[in-house]
């Protein structure tokens, strides 16, 4: 299978590993035939990963337990676009220059390329568990005509771009976690079980396009009303990243529903109003712990965070490293 999750090197040297689910967590075990299962723990925590090959695509669960803040690393060995939903915690993946945020109880659809290496950050004391499994291209290439929105996935796809690309991450709807925990417990073998899970990602895959669609359709003609409004209110949040915003007052204020501003930004932006603020207070934090000698306590401040422990962990997340170790590391290159 070509994807794969691995410890970074420094982590290596302390782990025990076993194909054995220890009791505690064989709730969490795929009850699929030819299911392999890998149980990793050590002081930084526990990890449990396992995939499974179904008809010409694969499944895949992710559930971790990190006990000191600590990251992960995601690998391809050839193209592929993949299907995750992330069913408990929040994530950061950076890859090449580039990072998303990932929340609970979304799903989207992303390009992995080979050669790029994805590392997704986790934070001490959450659980997470996410699933992953792989859309067939040639499903894709039939639905291009129906769904526009894929073709830029399948250009890159198809050119090995070494760039990544996704979808909006949507909210998980009962009825793709139906089509997911059918998945997960499918009791048939042989060629029964390839043409079922054939069903079952067909199933996914057109629910996830047609939600996204229909969103995109009824949210673009709002947007296109306000889009003066829109790209005002952006434009304060670049200036004045610090101060409050409530997203369903904003809205309401603007003319439109939560979601439809929600989405605005997600199409001009691709992020959530919360997340790009989140990103816009840590540039300008970035900016300040270079350009001033303020304390962390006062840039935390400046940033609009009250308290300067979840300032540094809302930081960490976002860059990998604290705001103490960015100043010195970026002060020393200069």
């Amino acid at each position: 299978m070509p994807i794969e999750f691995r410890l970074p090197d420094h982590l290596v040297q302390d782990v025990v590993v076993t194909h054995a689910v220890p009791a505690r967590y064989r709730k969490l075990r795929v009850p699929v035939e030819d299911t392999t299962a890998l149980f990793l723990s050590g002081k930084w925590g526990a990890l449990l990963k396992q995939k499974v090959q179904v008809a010409d695509s694969f499944y895949c669960e992710l559930y971790a337990e990190p006990a000191a803040d600590m990251e992960l690393l995601l690998s391809v060995s050839e193209p592929v676009i993949i299907m995750q939903t992330m069913m408990t915690g929040s994530i950061r993946i950076a890859y090449a220059g580039s990072h998303m945020q990932l929340q609970p109880g979304k799903v989207g659809m992303q390009y992995l390329a080979p050669g790029v290496v994805y590392t997704i950050s986790l934070t001490a004391g959450q659980h997470y568990r996410s699933v992953y499994f792989q859309v067939p291209v040639a499903m894709l290439e039939e639905l291009d005509d129906t769904y526009p929105q894929i073709s830029d996935m399948l250009h890159t796809l198809k050119n090995n771009s070494g760039f990544s690309a996704h979808l909006p991450y949507i909210r998980l709807s009962a009825a793709m976690r139906s089509e997911i925990e059918k998945m997960k417990n499918c009791p048939l073998t042989g060629q029964a079980r390839a043409l079922y899970y054939s069903n079952r990602i067909s199933d996914a895959v057109i629910a996830y396009l047609d939600t996204m669609h229909r969103i995109t359709l009824q949210d673009s003609r709002l947007i296109l009303l306000h889009e003066k409004e829109i790209d005002e209110f952006i434009e304060r949040v670049d200036k004045c990243p610090e101060e409050y915003v409530n997203v369903e007052q904003r809205a309401h204020a603007l003319g439109l529903t939560e979601r439809a501003l929600e989405n605005a930004f997600k199409l001009k932006l691709g992020s959530t109003v919360k997340i790009y603020i989140l990103q816009q207070r840590v540039e300008k934090a970035k900016q300040l712990l270079l350009a001033t000698m303020h304390t962390i306590t006062d840039i935390a401040m400046e940033v609009g965070y009250s308290d300067p422990s979840y300032f540094i962990r809302v930081f960490k997340q976002t860059e990998g490293i604290t705001p103490g170790r960015y100043r010195s590391d970026h002060s020393a290159a200069i």
